[in-house]
């Protein structure tokens, strides 16, 4: 998965759980994904979308909606 299908699917409502390496999203077969916190894509998406996603205190990210 490449930087533009993270940032999209997180723009539809998916998460990423840093701590147990799993992005969520209702489009995926079993609901998530494996992806390890240190997936260079994720880290770019992360970057590109800095002050738009929301870390709760379990390292949970989302997309904050306006």
């Amino acid at each position: 998965m490449n930087k533009a299908k993270f940032i999209e699917l997180l723009k539809d409502g998916a998460s990423m759980d840093e701590l147990a390496d799993k992005f969520y999203h209702p489009s995926f077969r079993k609901g998530w994904r494996k992806v390890t916190s240190g997936n260079i894509s994720w880290w770019a998406a992360k970057t590109a979308l800095r002050n738009e996603l929301v870390c709760s205190d379990k390292l949970v990210y989302t997309y904050k909606s306006n």
